[in-house]
This record gives C-alpha cells, structure tokens and sequence, in this order.
C-alpha cells in the first residue's frame, strides 16, 4: 500500500534538509569572499635583527615595498645589504603563506560541516574528492632562491597553496 503522509514527510524533511544546506552555502559564500578580500589586502613585513632592511610583501610574496635604516649604507656593504633584503622579503614570503592559509583555512574547514551528496542520495560520489586539500607546507627545509626549480620559491598561495 501506498503511504502519502509518510511520502509528504519525507518530502518535508528533504526540503527542510535542503533549505539549510542553501542557507549555509550561502553564508559560506560570504565567508568566503570576506576571507578573499582580507587575503587581497594582506600586508606582511619581513626584517632582520639588525634593523637594516624591511621588506613588505603582499599575500602572494610580492614585494610592495623595502625600507632601509638611514646608516644602511655606512653599516653595510652592497653584497651583505643585498643578503638582507634577500632574506627579509624570505621572511615576509614566509609568514604571508602562514597568514594567507590561516585566512583561507578557517573557510576550507567550514566546508567540513555541510552535508555531501552521499549524505542526500546513497551512492553518489563525494564532492570532497574533487576539492584540494588546504595542508601547511611540510616540504623539506628551506625554499633555495637561487634554483628556479624550487617549486617551493615565490609560488602563488592562493593557486598553489592549496596543495
């Protein structure tokens, strides 16, 4: 026998189920672009013990500005002054990565608490296998500047840090 009541609460439950799936998408989807946003607009600096060198970079390790002390010139040689810029925007490339994914980790994690498609209909695939993983960057030691084949090196967090 055909149950109606029992069809139209199912029915009721699965647009309920629905209807909060959408409405946490949605509030993700703001998340998310407010989390885009703070990323776009990040502003790290990099420096050295010695104060000589300041390097600010942007959320991808772009340099967007360098400060140097006023006696940078008389306390320092080009070469060393060179290697504490080099190092500095390192540092600032560094700690950009570890804000940017901090940024973005917390909307990654939230994805976490909806619902999949297996949970809605028995059988399907999950669409958590098609999303990359937001893991920190557990390469070994230090990115080498000097070898274009670090992939480690200057690499885009929000393309490739998802890796």
């Amino acid at each position: 026998m055909f149950d109606r009541e029992g069809l139209r609460v199912r029915e009721h439950e699965l647009q309920n189920q629905i209807d909060s799936m959408l409405a946490t998408l949605d509030r993700q989807t703001q998340d998310l672009h407010a989390a885009q946003q703070q990323v776009a607009q990040l502003r790290v600096s990099g420096a050295l013990a010695d104060g000589l060198v300041q390097v600010v970079v942007n959320s991808v390790g772009g340099v967007v500005d360098v400060h140097l002390a006023p006696d940078a010139f008389r306390r320092s040689t080009p070469e060393s002054l060179g290697r504490a810029m080099t190092e500095a925007a390192r540092r600032a490339g560094e700690a950009a990565h570890t804000e940017s994914m901090r940024i973005m980790g917390s909307i990654v994690d939230a994805t976490e608490t909806l619902p999949d498609l297996p949970d809605l209909v028995p059988g399907a695939p999950s669409l958590r296998d098609f999303l990359p993983r937001l893991e920190p960057d557990v390469g070994g030691g230090e990115p080498d500047p000097d070898n274009p084949d670090d992939a480690r090196w200057n690499r885009p967090v929000l393309r490739d840090g998802w890796q």
